[in-house]
């Protein structure tokens, strides 16, 4: 494993998994190819990608003492992401979403069932300087954000490097995003917001502590933009193509990376696929990777994880990894 130590804050549930040929329409009954248990929620997914890159990692979630929860613990462990510091609420029922997989159109749609409660503020003034302990990094992925706030305070007072996964507004989203250091959101974030990708990242870069933003567009690859940095200004790019853009006179970088190739019938499944890609460029950035190879590598995870069914199937190990295709 390496020494870097990664907490990670938010979500994990069950997700149960029907495949079908096509999504059903209304009134319709249709037969599943196929129906999977498997483990869930966008915090829980990444940890799980980050531990098989042998990095050390810990999660806190809340989770009930159900059958559910017995799983999340379970699947953790086999995946030997560090489970001391998840919250077990007894008499609650676990989180669990309904995805359906639509094989011919390559979509996937979640219906999700929450628990009755998130991570509380309280449960981060009693625990959260704890949770820190010997953290290099904290990855929030936005769920629970009152209290995802109050400790991405502790972390900024700690002075340790957090990221954030954006996936959609939230109660309190504005207070957090002003303690990010790097932001990864989507493309639909965009469009939900009436922006475009560029103009969402310039006004998420508006934070003096934001590095970077990331945007993922899916089948059409990622984005990245930061403020121009003036000794990169001559940097060369050999799969990733970049420009310069001026907003209110200032200057930003924006990168564009591709997808990594895949073949059609190769894509199983696409659920968690953002997770992995957000795996991906955190552990590039404890590597101290430049940004091509970090885009370069996330993509890459991505796209291991949309050959299996579920989120965490076919994640790769780091063992697996050829990294010489990203040199």
């Amino acid at each position: 494993m390496s020494e870097k130590l990664v907490l990670t804050f938010g979500a994990a549930c069950i997700d149960y998994i029907a495949v079908f040929d096509t999504f059903p329409k209304p009134e319709d009954k249709v037969r599943t190819q196929s129906l999977t248990l498997c483990g869930g929620g966008n915090a829980g997914n990444t940890s799980t990608c980050l531990s098989r890159l042998n990095i050390n990692t810990k999660i806190v979630c809340k989770i009930g003492d159900d059958g559910n929860g017995k799983k999340i613990l379970q699947d953790f462990k086999n995946d030997n992401v560090n489970t001391q510091e998840v919250l077990i609420k007894q008499g609650m029922t676990t989180s669990l979403t309904y995805v359906i997989v639509d094989i011919t159109n390559a979509t996937r749609t979640c219906l999700f069932s929450p628990s009755a409660e998130e991570i509380l503020v309280d449960d981060v003034k009693k625990l959260g300087q704890s949770w820190l302990n010997g953290i290099d990094l904290v990855h929030f992925d936005s769920r629970s954000t009152p209290a995802a706030v109050e400790l991405a305070r502790l972390v900024k007072q700690n002075n340790i490097l957090c990221t954030l996964d954006l996936e959609k507004y939230r109660p309190s989203l504005e207070n957090l995003l002003l303690l990010i250091d790097y932001i990864v959101t989507t493309e639909r974030y965009s469009l939900s917001c009436n922006e475009t990708p560029v103009t969402t990242a310039v006004r998420l870069l508006k934070s003096d502590r934001c590095k970077f933003v990331v945007i993922t567009k899916g089948k059409d690859g990622s984005m990245l933009v930061q403020k121009r940095i003036l000794e990169n200004k001559n940097e060369n790019f050999n799969r990733v193509s970049k420009e310069n853009i001026v907003y209110d006179d200032i200057e930003y970088d924006v990168i564009n990376c591709p997808s990594w190739p895949i073949d059609q019938k190769d894509t199983m499944d696409t659920t968690g696929a953002g997770d992995a890609f957000i795996g991906g460029i955190i552990f590039s950035i404890l590597q101290k990777w430049s940004i091509e190879k970090m885009m370069c590598f996330a993509s890459y995870v991505a796209m291991r994880k949309l050959k299996g069914l579920g989120a965490r199937m076919t994640l790769p190990r780091l063992d697996e990894i050829n990294f010489s295709i990203f040199d």
